[in-house]
């Protein structure tokens, strides 16, 4: 069993029927959003694909905050266009994103995404 601390807050990401991964949120990327994020899970959508990443269309509403625009594999940032949670399947150059932590294990099973399937984001058991 893991454990997070104040700073690292250990998730589960659930792409139904194809399999899970762990990932952690980092807070000092972005306190407020990953605050924001950690106080709504579970979160649960549909996937929506692109070359480099996977999007999970959320409803929340986050502003910029420490805003990057290069993402490597295995990154989880927050998307304020769009109000949606990414996870970088490739190395990426994107804006607008803040970024708010990665990918442990398990990113493989991201690749295997289509449009359309279900997530579902929540703190382990």
């Amino acid at each position: 069993m893991s454990f997070s601390s104040v700073s690292r807050i250990k998730i589960s990401i659930e792409l139904k029927g194809k399999g899970l991964l762990e990932a952690e949120l980092v807070r000092h990327l972005a306190p407020v959003s990953v605050g924001t994020i950690t106080r709504a899970l579970p979160l649960e959508g549909r996937v929506v694909t692109d070359t480099s990443y996977i999007l999970i269309l959320t409803n929340l509403s986050i502003g910029a905050e420490k805003q990057r625009e290069e993402f490597k594999r295995g990154e989880i940032a927050y998307m304020i266009a769009n109000n949606a949670i990414c996870i970088f399947i490739k190395d990426a150059k994107v804006k607008g994103l803040n970024p708010i932590g990665r990918v442990l294990t398990n990113i493989e099973v991201m690749e295997k995404a289509i449009n359309g399937d279900v997530i579902a984001i929540s703190l382990p058991l």
